[in-house]
């Protein structure tokens, strides 16, 4: 009777610990930004040839992107003044600078 209850309180220890334990490494999302500096008035940005849109100055406004090499177009009109291709890091925000 003794062996049976600690035999039964060590199979229950060993389930409670066991139980609830997940193995894997978890990895945020990877993120970086896009951030314009100069004249930004009237102008449409295209990143990857997407559908345009339009963009504030400054550091404080910043565009979320997928990390990796994008093509970024910005219009002004139907004039496009900014075709550069680039490449962001998890984490960066790159300053884009548009001439008047």
């Amino acid at each position: 009777m003794k062996y049976s209850l600690v035999f039964t309180a060590f199979i229950g220890i060993i389930g409670i610990t066991g139980c609830g334990y997940k193995e894997g490494v978890v990895t945020p999302d990877q993120k970086a930004y896009l951030y314009f500096s100069g004249n930004v008035t009237d102008v449409k940005v295209s990143v990857d040839n997407s559908e345009g849109f339009q963009v504030e100055e400054g550091r404080n406004h910043q565009y979320k992107i997928n990390t990796g090499k994008h093509t970024v177009k910005i219009y002004r009109g139907n004039e496009m003044i900014v075709n550069r291709d680039i490449f962001v890091s998890d984490g960066v925000g790159k300053e884009i600078e548009v001439q008047p």
